[in-house]
């Protein structure tokens, strides 16, 4: 049977201390490794601001988990032990779409800056005496 791609989006309690919050990700990754799963790549929880409050809380630790895994049934049994877990305020699995091998990852690092992207340099004062003699003459031809 062919593997397929899926992804664990979750959000953590924000009350935790940062070491809890570490070793909660680390039992995520340890419920996909039991139930058959590989980890191809994990963006580790941070803090952020929610959107919308859950649970009363407008903040939570967000990370993500990428995996494979064979079968459904085992999706099902990660989706169980996730759910019992009274600290993660909210999850989301779904499965990735492979195009000829090839993982495209929803979330996506910013594009740096092209070097040719300059900002607007400011006039000089005699520039700006100048534009404004031009501007000038221009309102007087009106």
């Amino acid at each position: 049977m062919k593997q397929a791609v899926y992804e664990l989006a979750f959000h953590l309690n924000p009350d935790l201390e940062e070491a809890q919050v570490q070793q909660l990700a680390q039992n995520i990754e340890n419920y996909i490794t039991s139930a058959g799963g590989i980890i191809s790549f994990k963006k580790e929880p941070e803090r952020t601001r929610l959107s919308y409050p859950i649970n009363h809380k407008g903040q939570a630790y967000f990370g993500y988990i990428h995996f494979n895994l064979e079968s459904k049934e085992n999706l099902a049994a990660i989706d169980e032990q996730v759910k019992l877990n009274n600290d993660v305020l909210r999850y989301l699995t779904i499965k990735i779409p492979a195009d000829s091998g090839k993982v495209k990852f929803r979330f996506k690092p910013p594009k740096p800056k092209m070097a040719t992207e300059k900002a607007a340099e400011k006039p000089t004062p005699e520039q700006s005496k100048e534009l404004d003699k031009e501007l000038e003459g221009i309102l007087e031809n009106l």
